[in-house]
């Protein structure tokens, strides 16, 4: 997003960088371990699997160089990156990783978590924004202005009134 000629204009409150690449695995990663943690509770998989997962489901544990192989070999979405979380977590409890889910599944869901960071920021944006405007009604409310009446002057008014 940098490279646009635009984005230099306005500052980034973050949601450049919640909408990274890395950032989004991450979040798909999370989405396994919580998935890996159902499973576990419900006696779908291991609970010692679940936890080898949520232990290695980290972006910077995985070999960048091998994801990106995988994904210029591929063309796939997601699985590359299972492919190299199942290797990191091992032999032993690596082939329980995405057991039954979708690519969409995990997709999906991860960028939703990445939806609700951006909503965060936005949330405050807009408190901050309305903040501001709630500070200039205030500062302002006693300010003379010309009233006006079907496009026309009228008598005078304030901003408070």
């Amino acid at each position: 997003m940098s490279d646009l000629p635009t984005a230099t204009r306005v500052s980034d409150p973050g949601i450049r960088a919640l909408y990274r690449l890395e950032n989004r695995w991450q979040a798909w990663l999370d989405v396994e371990v919580a998935l890996a943690r159902a499973q576990a509770e419900l006696g779908i998989i291991p609970a010692d699997a679940a936890e080898a997962i949520a232990r290695t489901a980290r972006l910077e544990l995985l070999d960048r160089a091998r994801i990106d192989e995988g994904f210029a070999r591929t063309g796939h979405t997601i699985v590359p990156l299972v492919w190299e979380l199942s290797r990191v977590v091992g032999e032993q409890h690596g082939g329980w990783v995405h057991w039954g889910a979708t690519t969409q599944n995990i997709t999906q869901t991860g960028d939703l978590l990445v939806l609700r960071q951006a909503h965060r920021i936005f949330l405050r944006l807009i408190g901050e924004a309305l903040s501001a405007m709630a500070d200039l009604a205030e500062r302002g409310a006693d300010m003379p202005m010309a009233g006006r009446t079907h496009g026309q002057h009228a008598v005078p008014a304030t901003f408070g009134y």
